[in-house]
């Protein structure tokens, strides 16, 4: 499939929103039973994502084909750790699984963190998608050992590290 990738602004939280709300649903397929989902939909959500997408530190690209929102990627510099990006999303809709998106949106964030100077890059996922998980772990991703629950998600979330980037 062919699709085009730029750099997401403020215009696309609706759209990179709907993918993150897409994403979770998911997520049902390893939650406990009767896990719900968070409303990211929601206008304080949705407020949180165009807060993030207009600030000067968040780096997100965006992919669109045939003119629809197709995955998205981000990151921001960790908190506390000098040279760290944090990936703050990384979804694909489920369309475009098994196409080579995800690895070209991560690999773009990679890069692009690099040039920002950064050495190092982490993220946490739900401990139970093993599908993410060995994706992130072809992509030379480490999992540290940490785990925790996130309360707003319900879910365990662990801790993933690549290091150095380049």
């Amino acid at each position: 499939m062919n699709w085009i990738l730029r750099r997401a602004t403020v215009a696309d939280a609706d759209a990179m929103t709907d993918t993150l709300a897409i994403g979770f649903e998911g997520y049902r397929e390893f939650a406990a039973y009767g896990w719900q989902p968070p409303d990211v939909r929601a206008a304080p959500e949705l407020a949180r994502m165009r807060e993030r997408l207009d600030a000067t530190t968040t780096w997100a690209t965006i992919a669109e084909a045939g003119g629809l929102a197709a995955g998205h990627v981000g990151f921001v510099p960790q908190p506390g750790v000098a040279g760290s990006a944090h990936l703050w999303q990384l979804f694909v809709r489920p369309r475009w699984w098994g196409t080579g998106l995800a690895r070209e949106l991560l690999a773009g964030a990679i890069e692009a963190a690099v040039e920002q100077g950064y050495g190092r890059m982490r993220f946490f996922t739900p401990r139970d998608q093993a599908r993410a998980r060995s994706f992130y772990e072809r992509e030379g991703f480490i999992w540290t050992g940490w785990e925790g629950l996130e309360e707003p998600l319900g879910l365990v979330l662990v801790e993933y590290v690549r290091e150095p980037l380049a």
